[in-house]
Order: C-alpha cells, then structure tokens, then sequence
C-alpha cells in the first residue's frame, strides 16, 4: 500500500509539471481549468497537494525558474515543499537547492533609498524649483541656483538629502510631475511602495548595484524580507550609485505622504529592515570581478 500511494504521488507530480508546462506554452489561464485536468478519478487524496503544488508552479513561471530547471529538480522541489510547508523564498534562501535549479546565490549587504524624494521636500522648495525654468543637470548647478536666490539653510540641507537619493535632473523633472528616471533610461519601479501606517505594497522593479559586479540591465531575482516575511521578486539592475560598490545593492522605496520632510525623512526602517539580501540568477552574478 505504501508503495502504490509513493507511485501515486510521483505521479500526481509529473502530471502537474508537464501539465503546467504545457499550460504555459499555449498561454492558458485560470486556476478552476488547471484545476480539473490535474484532479482525475483516484487522486482525490492529493487535491490540496495538487492546488498547493499548481500555485508553486505558477510562481516558479512568474519567476522564469521553469525555463531552465530540470524536471527532476522541479518535482523534487515540489515534493520537498510539501513535506516541508515552506514558500519558494524561504526554500531558495538554501544555496543547495538555489544549485539544484541552476542559480547562483550569492548575499549582499541592502540599503534603502527614496524613489523621488522631491515629494518630501519643504513645499515652498518645491514651488521655488517649479518655477525654474531650465533643469539642473549637475550638483554645482543646484549650489549655483541656491547662491544666486540666497535659499534659506533648510533648503540647502533638504536638497542635500535629495540629492543622495535621486539626480539634479530627476529633482527637476519631479517638479512637473514626471517621474525618475534610472541610469539605463527607463522609468524607476520601486520594489515596496509604502502607504503609511506599516501598508506596503511589495513589487516587481529596479535596484540599484554596482555595474562592475552585477552589470545594468541584468536581470536577477531578490531574497528579501518584509514585515518579518520573507519574499521573493524579479528585479532588473537600472540604478547605480555613488555608494553602491562591491556586494551592496541599493533599494528604492515610494514612501508615504505621513513621512518627514528632508531632511530630516525616516523611512520605515522596522518594517523593511534587510541589512542583507540574497541574489539569484542563472549563472555568476559578477562578470567584473570577484566579489
């Protein structure tokens, strides 16, 4: 009897892998079709198997991990989330099985940074460069505009807190209400947008790193925690920073209206505390150098 339901299982397995991988050749959606193709006559006992296990593989789809994992790996990882009850993230924080799906796994130290600190600026700062005409395109270019209208020292500290999180030009280009761009040209998508009162909303979107160790435009996944719950999400290296060298990755977050105003801002440092994060990708991360 053991035996029998052991070959069941694996069975019930390989049916959803090839099943789902099937399903996502064709660009097929819904849950309830899934659902009914894998549940069949004699696998009753493993219906909430199968939900739990369809749901991981459309997340391992989401995450592009089907693409390139074997089927073994994947119905092992299957079996062992099973028996286990851990989500993918808290599997693939283990190097072994980051291996067993052909990634490489590698920590880095996690800061935080303001996807457009213009919003959080002192609201008569904020008027003053509206009504500038041309955009700031260097730092010498802001302390010029601030010597020529004897800004108040407010000003000049709030600005100097912009200006670690965003570029002169973004600053501007916020005035009219557009919105940043990052160093590859694209439009900045922070990872957590935060909505006050510990609501966050958790996203695919861009991180800073440095290019000499993770190259702009890679695309990569990160290990993060939020909230003490560990997440998983697909992010594209966009950004650089000044201080962003080596194993450090900078990670830009939308904050909340309830925020200070710079510069004396604080971001919700107990909610999103990572002072080290854990990235994956098919392959070495560095392509520079060691790290």
């Amino acid at each position: 009897m053991f035996i029998m339901k052991a070959y069941h299982r694996n069975l019930c397995v390989r049916s959803v892998v090839w099943f789902f991988a099937g399903f996502c050749l064709v660009n097929l959606v819904g849950a309830s079709i899934v659902g009914d193709q894998i549940i069949t006559d004699g696998m009753n006992t493993y219906m909430h198997y199968d939900v739990q296990a369809t749901e991981t593989l459309k997340e391992l789809n989401h995450l592009g991990l089907l693409q390139h994992s074997t089927q073994p790996a994947v119905e092992d990882l299957l079996e062992y989330q099973r028996k286990s009850g851990k989500s993918i993230a808290q599997i693939l924080k283990n190097p072994v099985w980051c291996h067993r799906l052909g990634l490489s796994s590698v920590t880095f130290k996690a800061t935080w940074y303001v996807a457009n600190p213009f919003e959080l600026l002192p609201k008569d700062l904020q008027r003053a460069i509206k009504q500038r005409k041309t955009p700031f395109t260097t730092k010498n270019h802001v302390w010029q505009w601030c010597c020529v209208h004897n800004v108040p020292e407010i000003w000049r500290k709030a600005l100097d807190a912009a200006l670690i999180e965003t570029t002169p030009y973004n600053l501007w280009r916020a005035s009219r209400g557009q919105r940043p761009y990052t160093k590859n040209g694209q439009y900045l998508e922070p990872i957590v947008v935060d909505y006050g009162r510990g609501h966050f909303d958790v996203r695919d979107g861009h991180i800073a790193t440095d290019p000499s160790v993770i190259p702009t435009n890679t695309e990569m996944l990160l290990v993060m925690r939020i909230k003490g719950e560990d997440r998983i999400l697909r992010v594209k290296a966009a950004d650089v920073g000044e201080a962003v060298k080596g194993r450090h990755v900078d990670l830009p977050i939308q904050v909340s209206r309830e925020s200070r105003t710079m510069p004396y801002t604080l971001l919700p440092a107990k909610y999103i505390q990572n002072p080290y994060v854990r990235i994956l990708m098919v392959g070495r991360p560095n392509r520079g150098r060691k790290v």
